[in-house]
């Protein structure tokens, strides 16, 4: 049987970079998704054509590809028409000052430009004096005749209210309310009073009109229908007072903040800032150190991959303490920002190698490394088929190094693979399956025995691979990072910390020299023979540590001094109290630990 596969090219994506332009105007077209050659309806190829249209075009294009062609792409069209006078209206043409009115703009396919700035078919204007607006259309480098202009008429709320002219501070206070300026017989005849910093509608609110400092001040008187008053000078004079206290205690500074817009997508969050009491300025930082491109009041931030791989980011709002080194303080405030209904699931993984062990196994004499490898739910919620992988061809026999034997060994509940080599295709140690449940960790500890006799390079570079599913059902991954912590920067982003586990052998040793031998195990049945487990090679003045553990993980027996001497019996764990039976037969593992700096994990077995 003959298989013939037949790879008709896909059709290109075409955008354009305007949808309509003036008579005679160039417009470029480009082309993606194609590996082969573009070709345009005239003939020419390329990604990109260019060309002058003096009428409404309707543009697509084929892939060529190993004698291939594929079918036509989706038509864009690019039309080509003359910008005519837009006619325009408004939504109501008699407003209060700040007031809102819609303006609209018909008949224009292109870009309406106004006369105050404003670009938009439909847009809302807020002004505070009588205004006349008009319009224009824009296609391309074309501009039509200004429109007829409409004009928006503001009316004012009335005359001045009565009001006082000055206002005091009583002591022993350093401010003054300015709300004592309204006169009792206002009260009818305005329903709402503002105080600007100047008489006009555009200037700042006062930040605190219950405390106002020394100072000229204007207020505003605003009536039923939304219309303001002429404004109102009041002028602020602070007396000396006996025992006076600062403006800053009896008007502490506050700072609040609220987000404005947030597009995760696009990665921009803009915030606002308010300051109260004697709060004067501000000063933002993000814990994801992205970019502010403008600060103030009003504050635009940019994403920071950091921001984007955590889902999240605090923005801390300052304001300094407005008497320096006197009695008051500034304010603070923060707020968290989070990726909009996306829950964030992290995992990391980690890998430390033990002190190399040479061991003799029949003629062969091998190098065995352990590794243990530590994966970390860093996230919210339980991760599902955790699984780890590690390619043992790109660590050993790359560099000419042979891979004798591997074992396998893993925390109780996970699913470690028996059938795992480390070569070829089958590089995964842990099977998908596992559950690894939030600020929880699972260890696996892989021991390799390896011939290192022809091998090129004797420091061998190994990083690992871990993966899981998340409560949305996304995978999350991670490259292993050297050491015990999946975070070493403590960031909350394992996913930035991926140092390869490193280590080397010195050299093959020759027969007879001196090293640390383990064995591999022993019978502690009374025979006289290999009752103890026996650790030869230890420097003098050496101290040993050892531990052992079963294959669910427990610890069984611990000596801090140890003196060749144990004998197979538990001291740590249920089977501690009862020394005359010993533990059971089969495989446990250790770690070891001298005092000169080595540390040595493996498995052995215990068999009577």
């Amino acid at each position: 049987m003959w298989k013939v596969t037949v790879n008709t090219p896909e059709p290109p994506i075409l955008t354009t970079s305007a949808t309509t332009i003036c008579p005679g105007n160039s417009v470029t077209l480009t082309a993606t998704n194609c590996v082969g050659i573009v070709r345009w309806p005239d003939q020419t190829t390329g990604s990109t054509w260019t060309g002058q249209l003096v009428q409404t075009t309707t543009f697509s294009a084929t892939c060529e590809g190993e004698n291939c062609v594929s079918g036509p792409s989706v038509g864009i069209n690019v039309s080509v028409a003359e910008p005519t006078t837009p006619i325009i209206s408004a939504s109501v043409s008699d407003i209060c000052a700040g007031q809102t009115s819609q303006l609209t703009a018909s008949g224009c396919v292109g870009r309406v430009r106004w006369s105050d700035g404003g670009e938009g078919l439909v847009r809302s204007v807020s002004p505070y004096s009588t205004t006349t607006f008009r319009a224009v259309c824009q296609i391309g480098s074309c501009q039509s005749d200004s429109s007829a202009g409409q004009l928006i008429t503001v009316r004012g709320g009335g005359k001045q209210i009565a009001s006082s002219a000055t206002v005091t501070n009583s002591c022993p206070f350093q401010t003054a309310d300015l709300s004592n300026a309204i006169g009792t017989t206002n009260q009818n005849s305005a329903v709402h009073y503002e105080f600007r910093t100047a008489p006009s509608l555009n200037a700042p609110l006062v930040q605190s009109p219950g405390a106002a400092l020394s100072g000229t001040y204007y207020v505003f008187g605003r009536d039923v229908n939304g219309c303001y008053t002429e404004p109102m000078a009041v002028t602020v004079r602070i007396a000396d007072c006996p025992n006076a206290i600062p403006p800053c205690i009896s008007n502490p500074a506050t700072v609040a903040v609220r987000v404005d817009t947030l597009d995760w997508a696009k990665g921009v969050v803009c915030l606002q800032g308010k300051l109260g009491g004697s709060a004067t300025g501000v000063t933002w930082e993000s814990s994801g150190k992205g970019l502010f491109t403008n600060t103030g009041l009003n504050a635009r931030y940019l994403l920071s991959e950091t921001d984007q791989r955590l889902g999240r980011t605090t923005f801390t709002l300052t304001t300094a303490d407005p008497d320096g080194k006197g009695p008051c303080v500034g304010a603070l405030t923060q707020v968290v920002v989070g990726a909009p209904s996306v829950a964030r699931e992290l995992l990391g993984i980690s890998k430390k190698v033990s002190e190399p062990v040479w061991v003799v196994e029949g003629a062969a004499r091998l190098v065995a490394l352990t590794y243990q490898l530590t994966a970390t739910n860093l996230g919210e919620h339980t991760l599902t088929q955790l699984q780890v992988s590690d390619n043992l061809d790109a660590v050993f026999t790359k560099k000419g190094a042979r891979v004798h034997s591997v074992a396998v060994r893993a925390d109780n509940g996970l699913i470690a693979n028996a059938a795992y080599t480390g070569q070829g295709a089958d590089t995964t140690l842990l099977l998908a399956g596992s559950q690894l449940p939030t600020n929880r960790q699972a260890h696996i500890w892989l021991t390799v025995r390896v011939d290192v006799n022809q091998a090129t390079d004797l420091t061998f570079t190994n990083t690992a691979l871990g993966q899981a599913v998340d409560a949305a059902n996304n995978v999350c991954r991670d490259w292993s990072v050297n050491g015990t912590s999946a975070d070493p920067d403590q960031n909350g982003d394992p996913t930035d910390n991926n140092e390869p586990t490193s280590v080397t052998v010195h050299a093959v040793l020759p027969e007879g020299a001196q090293t640390v031998f383990i064995p591999e195990g022993f019978s502690p049945n009374d025979d006289g023979i290999n009752d103890r487990f026996v650790i030869q090679g230890v420097p003098s003045g050496i101290t040993i540590q050892l531990a052992i553990y079963n294959r669910w993980g427990s610890l069984v027996y611990q000596n801090n001094d140890y003196k060749n001497d144990w004998d197979g019996t538990a001291n740590q764990g249920v089977r501690a109290a009862d020394k005359s039976q010993g533990l059971p037969d089969g495989a446990y593992y250790y770690q070891i630990k001298l005092s000169d700096g080595r540390e040595f994990v493996r498995f052995l077995t215990l068999a009577r």
